[in-house]
């Protein structure tokens, strides 16, 4: 008996430094990680590099009527038309954080600047998801 308890307390005791080592969430990880995979649709950043095809990064965090629960929600089924992304729990806590630095800041925003081109996620989207074409009136 005592050598099964000394041998779950050994146990215990090599797994505690893995779990004290975990990384706590990195909001600068979370931008670069959302700049890469976000962008497409979203504005991510201040510098305003992305697209405006969904809301802005920054517009959905400060929305007084968006929970912080449902802010983090973000990788669930209620996202539309999010891929299907294979995100390691650390790498949506990234994420996350990056979200809550822009809910809580008060940044002045940088003034937002005309392309003359698309960005190339919309020039390769299929024309249904962009919808149907504007015609001119007269």
């Amino acid at each position: 008996m005592r050598t099964k308890l000394v041998a779950v307390l050994t146990l215990l005791a090599a797994m505690r430094p893995a779990a004290a080592q975990q990384a706590e969430p990195d909001p600068a990880a979370g931008l670069e990680l959302a700049s890469q995979l976000c962008t497409a649709c979203h504005i991510v950043g201040a510098e305003r590099v992305g697209s405006d095809v969904a809301p802005p990064f920054r517009a959905i965090a400060r929305n007084p009527e968006v929970t912080v629960t449902e802010l983090h929600g973000w990788i669930g089924p209620r996202h539309p038309r999010l891929p299907n992304l294979a995100l390691t729990p650390k790498q949506a806590a990234d994420i996350n954080a990056y979200l809550d630095t822009l809910r809580d800041a008060d940044v002045q925003e940088a003034p937002r600047t005309a392309t003359e081109e698309p960005p190339p996620a919309l020039e390769a989207a299929p024309p249904e998801r962009l919808g149907e074409p504007i015609e001119p009136s007269d």
